[in-house]
């Protein structure tokens, strides 16, 4: 990929994005649509839960891995990444989606298709997410 670099009283040149400056990119975009996808769904900025939700559906998203164990192998992987504890995340998780389920229900049942009554289970939650990611993904990806 290029972007143009215009310099004063020169020719303009094309300069070629550096492969860390695409990941880079490539990295905040895919946050700032998971991120806008939380918005929506009315999960709390202001919590852990937040940031971990954001980092845990990148890690499956990366992974392309569908028999990823969330409670045995990515929590304990994501506390050791981030300097934290397997009982913070999952208590993080919990109260952010919590908050989510008590301020916004219809929202989450619209957005992910979920149908039950009663709040989902933190893993039930961050699948339907990671499986509402990857089909705007695709979408997006498929549109150019």
């Amino acid at each position: 990929m290029n972007h143009l670099c215009v310099e004063k009283n020169r020719e303009c040149r094309i300069t070629p994005y550096s492969k860390q400056e695409e990941q880079i990119k490539e990295f905040t975009d895919e946050r700032t649509i998971i991120a806008s996808l939380l918005n929506q769904l009315g999960i709390p900025r202001n919590t852990a839960g937040y940031n971990y939700l954001i980092y845990i559906i990148l890690k499956i998203t990366k992974s392309n891995n569908i028999n990823v164990k969330l409670t045995t192998e990515l929590y304990p992987q994501i506390a050791d990444e981030l300097d934290s504890s397997v009982k913070r995340i999952e208590r993080g998780l919990r109260y952010s989606i919590e908050a989510a389920w008590d301020r916004n229900r219809e929202s989450i049942k619209n957005i992910l298709g979920y149908y039950d009554d009663c709040k989902p289970y933190s893993s039930q939650f961050i699948w339907l997410l990671a499986d509402k990611y990857r089909m705007i993904n695709n979408k997006f990806i498929l549109r150019f």
